[in-house]
C-alpha cells in the first residue's frame, strides 16, 4: 500500500542518517587507516615500477578519472544534491531508476567506443603506438569506476556515512592486495590497470548490501513522479556540474598532459610524469581527505539549506576551512622534514626531480583541498556557473603558464605553473561564494596565504600558523569553543 503524505516525509523512514559528528569522526579514521595503506601502496610502486613506466600508469590513472565524470553528464553527482528533496517527496526509487538507467547506458557507448578506437586513445594516454589489450583493461576501469562512484554518490546522498568510508576503505586495500599480488607475479602495467578495476568492484559491495536492507522500506509517494520536472529540475543541475568535472579534471590533469606532450619525445614526458607523480604521493594525502570530507559534508549542507538554516552552515563551514588550511599547512611542514629521508630510503634516491617540487606540491594540494570543500556552497545553492567559471580560469592561467615555464625551467616551471593556477581557481571560488551571500572576513585571509608559507621551509610555516592562532580573536575564539566543554 503506498505511504500516506505525511508517512513520506518521515526524515529517517527508509534509511537512518549519521549525525554530522559522528559521520565525519567515523570517515577521519577509515581514511586515515586507507591513505595510510595508499601511501604504502604508493611508494611500493615507486620501486616495483621504473620513472617511465610510473609515468604510464599515472596518465592510465589520470585518464580513468578524468574521462569518467565526462561520460556520465554529470548524473550521479547530482545525487547528493536531489536523493534528498525526491526521498522527502516520495519518489526516490523512480528518480533513480532514471538516473542510474541513463547512467548505465553512457557507460556501455564509451567502453564500444575505446574498443573501437584504441589507436587514437593509446596516443592521448600514452602518446605511443599502445596494444590493444591495454586500452581495453583501461575501458573495463572506466566501467568500473562508473559503478563504484555511481554507488558511492548514492549512498553518501543517504548520509550512510559509515558505508561510504567502508566503500573507499575496500576499494584502497584492495587494490593494494591485488596490485602487489599481480606486479609480484610479473602482470607489469596491463595487470596493474585490472587490478584497478578489480579494487573497484569490491568496493561497490558495501553498497548493495546497505540497499538491499533498506531498498523495500523506502516510502512511495501516492502519485507517480513527474518526469518532465523531474528532468528539467535536474539536468541543469547536472549539466553545470558536468561543465564543472570536465573543467576540474582537465585542469588537474593538465601539467601531467603538458609535460607528456611537449616533452622531447614520449620517453622523457613519461619519465618527467613520474617523478612529479613521486612528487605528490604524500600531498596527496591531504587532497584526498579533503575530497571525501567534502563529498560527506556535502549532504548535510543541502539539509540546512533546505531547512532555512543558511547562516548557521556559513559559520560551520567558515571554521572547517580554516582548520583544514592550518591543519594541512602543519602536515605539510611535518611531510616536508621527513622526505629527505623518505626519498633517499624508501625510494632509493631514484626520483630527486620530485624531491626538489615537493614544497609546490604541497602548497597546490592544500589549495586544491580548500576548493573541493568550498565549492559546496556554492553548488547547495545552485550556483555551480561559479565553481565552473573559476576553473575555465584557473585552466586558461595553467596552460599559459606551462607553455611559457615549461620549456625554461622543465618539472619545476610545470609545478609553478600549476599552484599559481589553483590560487586562481581559489581566489574565484571567494567571489562566488561572496556574490551569492557568504560573508567575507579576516578567517578567509589566513586559510587562502597559509598554505604559500609552506615554500619557505616547514618551519616557518609552522610559525606562522601558531602566529594566526594566537593573534586573531576570532580564531582564538574558535579554539575556545572546541576546548569548552559540550
Amino acid at each position: 500500500m503506498p505511504a500516506t503524505a505525511s508517512s513520506t516525509a518521515e526524515p529517517q523512514a527508509g534509511f537512518r542518517a549519521d549525525s554530522l559528528a559522528w559521520g565525519m569522526s567515523v570517515m577521519l579514521l577509515m581514511t586515515i587507516v586507507q591513505r595510510g595503506i595508499g601511501f604504502g601502496r604508493g611508494i611500493w610502486l615507486c620501486r616495483a615500477l621504473d620513472d617511465r613506466v610510473l609515468g604510464q600508469w599515472a596518465m592510465a590513472f589520470g585518464f580513468i578519472t578524468m574521462v569518467t565524470p565526462m561520460l556520465l553528464l554529470g548524473l550521479p553527482g547530482s545525487l547528493p544534491r536531489y536523493v534528498e528533496t525526491y526521498r522527502q517527496q516520495g519518489h526516490l526509487r523512480a528518480f533513480l531508476r532514471r538516473i542510474l538507467w541513463l547512467t548505465g547506458a553512457l557507460a556501455c557507448a564509451a567502453m564500444a567506443l575505446m574498443l573501437i578506437l584504441p589507436g587514437p586513445f593509446g596516443w592521448l594516454i600514452f602518446r605511443a603506438p599502445t596494444a590493444s589489450s591495454l586500452i581495453a583493461a583501461v575501458g573495463v576501469s572506466v566501467l568500473a569506476i562508473i559503478a563504484f562512484n555511481a554507488l558511492n554518490e548514492l549512498v553518501a546522498a543517504l548520509r550512510q556515512v559509515r558505508v561510504v568510508s567502508f566503500m573507499q576503505f575496500m576499494q584502497s586495500v584492495g587494490f593494494t592486495v591485488i596490485a602487489v599480488a599481480v606486479l609480484t607475479m610479473g602482470g607489469g602495467l596491463l595487470g596493474l590497470v585490472y587490478s584497478f578495476a578489480a579494487a573497484c568492484l569490491l568496493g561497490t559491495l558495501p553498497a548493495w548490501w546497505v540497499l538491499s536492507r533498506n531498498w523495500q522500506s523506502v516510502p512511495l509517494a501516492a502519485e507517480p513522479l513527474n518526469a518532465a520536472s523531474m528532468w528539467r529540475r535536474v539536468l541543469p543541475y547536472a549539466a553545470a556540474l558536468w561543465v564543472m568535472n570536465l573543467l576540474a579534471n582537465a585542469f588537474d590533469l593538465s601539467d601531467r598532459y603538458m609535460i607528456l606532450h611537449f616533452s622531447q619525445s614520449a620517453e622523457i614526458g613519461q619519465s618527467m610524469v613520474g617523478q612529479y607523480h613521486s612528487a605528490r604521493i604524500i600531498p596527496a594525502l591531504l587532497a584526498s581527505v579533503a575530497v571525501m570530507g567534502a563529498g560527506v559534508l556535502l549532504p548535510y549542507m543541502t539539509a540546512d539549506w533546505e531547512a532555512g538554516k543558511r547562516e548557521a552552515m556559513s559559520d560551520r563551514l567558515r571554521k572547517i576551512l580554516f582548520a583544514m588550511s592550518a591543519i594541512f599547512t602543519v602536515g605539510a611542514a611535518v611531510g616536508l622534514v621527513l622526505a629527505p629521508w623518505m626519498f633517499e630510503t624508501l625510494l632509493a634516491g631514484r626520483y630527486s626531480g620530485g624531491l626538489a617540487v615537493m614544497p609546490l606540491a604541497f602548497a597546490l594540494c592544500i589549495w586544491a583541498s580548500l576548493i573541493a570543500v568550498a565549492q559546496n556552497y556554492l553548488w547547495v545553492a545552485e550556483r555551480g556557473k561559479w565553481v565552473g567559471w573559476s576553473l575555465a580560469l584557473g585552466l586558461a592561467v595553467n596552460l599559459g603558464l606551462n607553455l611559457w615555464l615549461l620549456p625554461r625551467y622543465g618539472l619545476h616551471g610545470a609545478v609553478v605553473a600549476t599552484a599559481l593556477s589553483h590560487l586562481v581557481v581559489l581566489l574565484g571560488i571567494w567571489v562566488g561564494m561572496r556574490s551569492t551571500g557568504y560573508r567575507w572576513d579576516s578567517s578567509l585571509l589566513w586559510v587562502t596565504l597559509l598554505p604559500a608559507t609552506i615554500i619557505s621551509g616547514p618551519l616557518a610555516a609552522v610559525v606562522c600558523v601558531l602566529l594566526v592562532c594566537g593573534l586573531s580573536p576570532q580564531v582564538r575564539g574558535w579554539i575556545r569553543e572546541v576546548g569548552a566543554p559540550s
